[in-house]
């Protein structure tokens, strides 16, 4: 996890903490900044605990100083002291606000509109007992692949906080993130209990699980391509048209997602 320290970024996992003093005579504490960068959701914003009143946030029980999310900008409103964003990723809807002491913010006015999707680095806080973003830099994404690997990011960051608070065991997957529970295929609907021919979906579902989990792909992010799914499962479920079909239900049901070139992953 990259981590923001008065000369910019670094590479470092640690937690990014500074210690200002104002002297050796013990007169003035010194206080602890900390300047590490974690990707995040809006869900994940809204569901930050803080156990002092000018403390750092938490996510996952680990402090958090600065973070960056990408998100969808649904509403503008300017005014003469900041910009208001309200922002939207698919997991929650919160604010984000900027003050206008920036000679771009002309500019960046003009870039960011309603329907713009943005990534925004700021510092989590509070207002009225409901969390916002106060923006240190927003810039529109490049590319829509910057959804993804921001998604990727957000996942890797919270299954490694949540394995070492559980002493080694995964997370509760990635539901504390995006609000969904993934680490079974019991959230197949009623509907889509048998597929066609008899093959009991939750069996199927959970070996083209397996099949990922195990899949060289996996720890790079990418996942296996549908051709090698298809090539493992055509003959069990009777065609191509029918492992489309289940990685179809699959993506649906939040069991996969799409990566790049017709690469799959697990959500888990």
């Amino acid at each position: 996890m990259s981590n923001y320290n008065r000369g910019g970024y670094s590479s470092s996992q640690g937690q990014g903490y500074v210690q200002d003093s104002f002297g050796n005579d013990g007169a003035a504490p010194k206080r602890t900044y900390n300047h590490s960068l974690r990707p995040v959701t809006i869900k994940q914003i809204l569901g930050a605990t803080q156990t002092q009143a000018d403390g750092d946030f938490k996510i996952d029980g680990q402090d958090v100083g600065q973070v960056t999310l990408v998100a969808a900008v649904r509403g503008v409103n300017p005014s003469a002291t900041q910009n208001n964003y309200m922002i939207e990723d698919g997991t929650g809807v919160t604010d984000a606000k900027k003050y206008s002491s920036d000679p771009d913010d002309t500019e960046e006015l003009g870039n960011i509109v309603s329907g713009t999707y943005v990534r925004i680095v700021g510092a989590v806080k509070n207002f009225n007992q409901k969390q916002y973003v106060q923006v240190h830099s927003i810039r529109p994404i490049a590319s829509m692949n910057e959804v993804t690997y921001h998604n990727l990011e957000v996942l890797y960051v919270h299954v490694n906080a949540t394995r070492n608070k559980k002493g080694g065991h995964g997370a509760s997957s990635s539901s504390s993130a995006y609000g969904q529970h993934h680490n079974s295929m019991q959230g197949m609907s009623s509907t889509d209990t048998h597929m066609r021919g008899g093959h009991d979906t939750d069996d199927v579902a959970q070996s083209i699980s397996d099949f990922i989990d195990n899949h060289p792909g996996k720890d790079s992010g990418v996942g296996a391509h549908r051709r090698e799914i298809i090539a493992a499962f055509g003959q069990r479920l009777g065609g191509d048209n029918k492992v489309n079909d289940m990685i179809a239900m699959m993506e649906e049901n939040g069991h996969l997602y799409a990566t790049e070139d017709e690469h799959f992953n697990t959500t888990h």
